[in-house]
């Protein structure tokens, strides 16, 4: 048996595969705000830790609503676990037409500060060599990364790691302001040989071809300046660097309710198309947060669990704790999840909203809860936690449902019960 360690926002969790499922002790929150720990990784941008398949650990960081690994990569596996291919000589590096790694100069000692180098057909290889729920990124991923940082003539500057340790001096424009913390690995050139461009080069691959050259995409910079060149069309014989970037949501869309006329936010995550909108149809079984219709508008309305398995519109329905894992597994899983399901920023969670960068286009909200026949309220949470009714019942006590928490201070996403006559939000998928 295998046992993972993760570690987000302060917390060592210990996620430990048996034979009968993940087993969660843990309470429900709706009632009270929790109080964590106090963060302990030592770069504010940093929000989780995951892991490739060969066990190496990379931290998270958020760069606008992206998702980004600090690190360059170090996998020697597919995520299938299929083998990347060491290639040392020349010859073979340049003939071959599937995916190879290197280290620069064949020093494995340069791996462990800068990362192995592929070429592009291991980059755009279907296996993916990213962590679960990351990809290489795509060219249109990184343009929208240089973008966000201001544009091609200073991003370089942002990104790279600022100082002469890594990088030969001058280092020009480097602040790292971004937290990306670019190292020039340098790169292996077509024809096999290195670049001799360690210490005042960075190239990282794309996924992308370019349509015309049938070169693949990268990205470079380099150690005289800020500005960095996108758009780049390099050999696929290159050896280059490379980061991942955390999955995210495609094809926004709507969707209107024939049944009241209102109109919800799509988005497609993998295979499937789920609301990026809380439910808000007006029927028995359901209330409006402290009884104030304008919090419908913004939240939804919060269900009860039987309520919840009957209300989505035709040819949408209710997930299963089988769907929202698969949808929790496409951005990394539950322990960083969270962060970029989240909607970001302060306006419908409570401060600081841990990690929430709005990436993944799902959009959750703070619409808090509703306990029956409490004191002093039946309301609670508002802004603190994101509680989501599944379609499934805790199978050791059908007295209660399953539901899905997010909360302001961390970038989990817990599977917990609680009793059906609670009310929680909704989210629908559609039928395939």
């Amino acid at each position: 048996m295998v046992m993972k360690v993760y570690k987000t926002s302060g917390l060592h969790v210990w996620f430990v595969p048996v034979c009968i499922g993940i087993v969660l002790l843990l309470s429900s929150g709706c009632k009270k705000k929790k109080t964590e720990p106090e963060a302990i990784l030592k770069d504010p941008e940093q929000i989780g830790v995951v892991y490739d398949y060969d066990f190496n650990a990379y931290n998270l960081i958020t760069i606008g609503d992206q998702g980004w690994l600090h690190e360059n990569m170090k996998t020697v596996h597919y995520s299938n676990g299929d083998s990347i291919p060491e290639i040392k000589g020349n010859s073979n590096w340049y003939n071959t037409t599937e995916g190879a790694r290197c280290d620069y100069n064949n020093d494995s000692v340069n791996a462990k500060k800068y990362g192995h180098l592929y070429n592009w057909h291991a980059a755009h290889d279907a296996r993916n060599l990213c962590p679960e729920g990351f990809h290489v990124p795509t060219n249109d991923e990184y343009n929208a990364l240089v973008n966000f940082l201001g544009g091609y003539l200073v991003a370089a500057g942002k990104m790279k790691e600022a100082g002469t340790t890594h990088w030969q001096s001058p280092n020009t424009g480097a602040t790292n302001s971004s937290g990306f913390t670019a190292l020039p690995g340098g790169s292996r050139i077509f024809n096999g040989d290195f670049g001799g461009d360690m210490g005042t080069s960075a190239s990282f691959w794309s996924s992308s071809i370019a349509p015309t050259s049938a070169d693949g995409y990268a990205v470079e910079m380099d150690n005289q300046g800020p500005d960095i060149a996108n758009n780049f069309e390099m050999e696929q014989q290159r050896g280059l660097s490379l980061r991942c970037i955390q999955n995210s949501g495609s094809n926004p869309g709507h969707f209107i309710d024939n049944r009241d006329e209102q109109v919800y936010k799509t988005i497609d995550i993998g295979t499937e198309t789920w609301m990026a909108e809380n439910l808000n149809i007006n029927t028995a079984g359901s209330w409006v947060y402290d009884d104030n219709e304008a919090n419908a508008a913004t939240y939804g309305r919060l269900y009860d669990f039987a309520t919840a398995g009957k209300v989505c519109p035709d040819g949408w329905h209710l997930p299963d704790t089988a769907e929202w894992n698969h949808l929790i597994s496409y951005f990394g899983g539950y322990w960083i999840a969270g962060g970029t399901m989240k909607e970001a920023g302060t306006d419908h969670w409570d401060s600081p909203n841990y990690g929430a960068n709005s990436g993944s286009g799902f959009a959750a909200l703070a619409a808090g809860c509703r306990i029956p026949n409490s004191y002093p309220s039946d309301y609670y949470s508002l802004k603190v936690f994101a509680l989501f009714w599944t379609a499934s019942e805790n199978k050791y006590d059908t007295s209660q449902g399953v539901y899905q928490q997010l909360d302001f201070q961390s970038i989990n996403v817990w599977p917990l019960s609680e009793d059906k006559d609670q009310g929680y939000s909704v989210r629908c998928v559609k039928n395939n």
